[in-house]
């Protein structure tokens, strides 16, 4: 038993995550570069002084550090690395340990390798970068998706009994939203359309008294900010709140009557919710103090954080839509934002996307944009307008390479020849294509309009 438990231990101290760590600091990486190829040179020295490069062994051992550098760092750092066991050799050499032609045979075909693991290093933790920035990409739209998806149920069963009393559906409402928010973007507040959030709140979710706060990060901890703006006249919220804590905790709405809820310190609040962006980021919570006791269930609380994480979703990316609905007043919101987004990753990732634009001028010309807009994929989105009374679709195609938009061009030409028996040029259609990787989106899609 004894000896299992020893084994656990050493075990546990000597995990392949301690010797090559995911995350490592670059004063760390410059330090392991120096030190284990000098460690190496002293320990060759320490074993064998007659032979100091090992040039009489039958491996060259003396490679494995540089190589292993440049594996997990790159060419650079695996050729800073083998700079140790060159001055080792010329020491060596001085002594009249070793040959003079030995350098040739020897520090060529090492060199080599020690080039090519870096090389393959580097391409592969690019490949790796950008598949992880796809990656999370990817995970963001689904739940912006799923939250979406929430959103129309609510929109069309809760609300539907109180259609009356409200101004209109759920949905109009956040549209409402939106266009406060963005068009508050240049206000010099932390979030931006904060007001419109709290009385679209007070119209939906019955809150009488609540309060919005920002949230800062400090180091592993996050730390209660400054009020933002407030409705009614609610309590204070403290930073040792317990509904605050499950909330920062959990990333998820908390409230009095939950059962998880222990009480030890007493709340003056009746529901914590958080305010959580698409990118899984906790920004603020909202504080309610007072709501009426038949509005506490679970349909109004789950609305509520529906509607709290699609304005912080909105508030995210505002001020980038609104600058490009000012070069394109016409484009919704929804392309705007995701056409900044791809703005984004081609700026930090280098991941370009296309943007295929259709302007339709013959007799079919009402017909076909109505039909093509039915067919459309999940992943694109298509923006449809008028540029001098004739129809214009634009297509976003989210991290299209130039095969990926050349598929897309067939497939919509094969469902023209099928559909309606003819292709782009008998059909009149123009089309106009923007690579990200050659030219500016946005400037190309004005001059594109404007033509």
């Amino acid at each position: 038993m004894k000896l299992s438990a020893l084994l656990g231990a050493i075990g546990s101290r000597f995990k392949a995550d301690r010797f090559a760590p995911e995350a490592i600091t670059l004063r760390a990486q410059w330090l392991e570069v120096l030190v284990l190829p000098s460690l190496a040179v002293a320990i060759a020295w320490w074993i064998n002084p007659q032979d100091p490069m090992g040039s009489r062994a039958q491996f060259p051992w003396f490679w494995f550090v540089p190589v292993l550098i440049s594996l997990r760092y790159g060419v650079l750092p695996g050729v800073l690395g083998s700079m140790p066991i060159l001055l080792n050799w010329v020491v060596a050499s001085r002594l009249g340990l070793e040959s003079g032609d030995f350098s040739i045979k020897f520090f060529f075909g090492a060199g080599l390798l020690v080039l090519v693991c870096g090389e393959f290093s580097d391409v592969w933790r690019d490949r790796n970068m950008r598949m992880s920035e796809s990656y999370l990409y990817m995970a963001e739209r689904l739940s912006r998706l799923t939250r979406r998806h929430l959103l129309l149920n609510f929109s069309h069963d809760r609300l539907e009994q109180e259609m009356l009393a409200r101004p209109g559906s759920l949905r109009d409402a956040l549209v409402r939203l939106r266009t406060i928010v963005i068009e508050s973007s240049n206000a010099n507040t932390a979030l931006p359309g904060s007001a419109g959030l709290l009385h679209l709140l007070e119209q939906y979710v019955n809150v009488e008294s609540a309060a919005l706060y920002l949230l800062h990060p400090s180091g592993l901890d996050t730390v209660l900010g400054e009020r933002v703006d407030l409705v009614g006249e609610p309590a204070v919220l403290k930073a040792d709140d317990e509904l605050l804590r499950m909330v920062i905790e959990n990333r998820c709405l908390a409230h009095i009557a939950n059962r998880e809820v222990a009480m030890e310190r007493q709340s003056s609040q009746l529901v914590v919710a958080p305010l959580i962006a698409g990118n899984d980021q906790l920004i603020g919570v909202l504080a309610v103090t007072r709501m009426p006791f038949f509005s506490l269930n679970v349909e109004n609380l789950q609305m509520m954080s529906v509607i709290l994480a699609y304005f912080a979703d909105t508030t995210r990316s505002a001020t980038d839509v609104r600058q490009v609905q000012s070069v394109l007043p016409t484009m919704p919101a929804q392309f705007a934002e995701e056409l900044t987004r791809m703005l984004r990753m081609q700026t930090q990732v280098a991941i370009y996307s296309h943007i295929v634009l259709m302007s339709f001028n013959g007799p079919l010309a009402e017909e076909i944009p109505a039909e093509f807009l039915r067919i459309k994929r999940g992943l694109d989105l298509y923006w449809q307008t008028q540029v001098h009374g004739k129809p214009v679709v634009a297509v976003l195609l989210p991290f299209a390479s130039q095969s990926a938009k050349d598929g897309f061009m067939h497939r919509i030409e094969e469902w023209l020849q099928s559909r309606f028996q003819g292709d782009f040029a008998s059909l009149e259609i123009y089309v106009r294509t923007i690579d990200f990787s050659l030219e500016d989106p946005l400037q190309a899609l004005t001059e594109a309009l404007r033509e």
